[in-house]
């Protein structure tokens, strides 16, 4: 019952994504057609809506299976996303304020050096999901950590907001797509790099899309080297320190490292 329930779910929210993707598409591209259209296809518009239409795709339709987590599941994945969240809007303070010297100093590619500090970012899409191994943990995670950013004052308003939904449903998708089974490091630092590809887009649409498509590819390549090390082998670290304390011996993680 339990398999055939988790298939489900997995089938749910990855095919939610791949429809809500193409939908997007083909709006966009309907919306090209004719001598009176009044915008222009554009290959990085394309990735970037339909990426949108990925993540929050998955997004809604993962809000399901929150329904069926344990409430120490929930409030576990409440506590740690609220503490990641206030840690992104000190990480917006110190860290990324630091290095914003560079797109004055370096034009353009500054941007992409700044980017090597972005990964910090998606944290809460990965550690909670790696603890808890449940439907929905990526994007509840991703949006609790961006609401408590956001509250407590982050410079980008509710934007964070849309940011928190688009990173946390593209990396769902991986775990989706790895069955909810799988949290190795390799599948860690896909989703990562999903959650990657996701702040890349939202950035795009709200702030960047006047800047050049090399200096683009350069940040999203500086977000995914980054998410590799600040997001998926940090909350991997995270994760496995404090299951070693005991506190996580209900949780899946906490079983694993028990069998070890």
């Amino acid at each position: 019952m339990d398999a055939t329930r988790n298939r489900a779910t997995v089938l749910r929210i990855v095919g939610a994504g791949l429809v809500a993707g193409a939908a997007t598409l083909l709006v966009y591209w309907l919306a090209t057609r004719g001598a009176d259209a009044w915008v222009s296809w554009e290959a990085v518009t394309a990735v970037v809506l339909g990426a949108i239409g990925v993540g929050a795709g998955a997004a809604v339709a993962s809000g399901a299976a929150l329904a069926r987590w344990t409430t120490w599941e929930s409030v576990l994945a409440a506590v740690l996303a609220g503490v990641v969240g206030v840690l992104f809007w000190a990480w917006g303070l110190t860290v990324w304020k630091a290095f914003e010297f560079a797109q004055v100093a370096i034009p353009g590619y500054g941007y992409a050096i700044q980017d090597l500090f972005y990964g910090f970012w998606f944290l809460a899409a990965i550690l909670v999901p790696y603890i808890v191994r449940r439907p929905g943990a990526a994007v509840a995670a991703e949006v609790v950590a961006a609401i408590i950013s956001a509250l407590l004052g982050a410079e980008w308003g509710l934007t964070v907001l849309v940011s928190g939904v688009i990173q946390g449903g593209l990396a769902e998708v991986v775990f989706a797509a790895r069955g909810y089974r799988h949290y190795d490091l390799a599948t860690l630092i896909i989703a990562a790099a999903a959650a990657a590809l996701g702040s890349w887009v939202v950035d795009y649409f709200f702030w960047y899309s006047t800047l050049a498509v090399h200096i683009l590819l350069l940040m999203l390549v500086a977000r995914l080297l980054s998410a590799a090390l600040l997001s998926a082998v940090l909350g991997k670290w995270l994760g496995d320190a404090l299951a070693r304390t005991g506190v996580l011996d209900n949780t899946a993680l906490g079983r694993e490292m028990m069998e070890r």
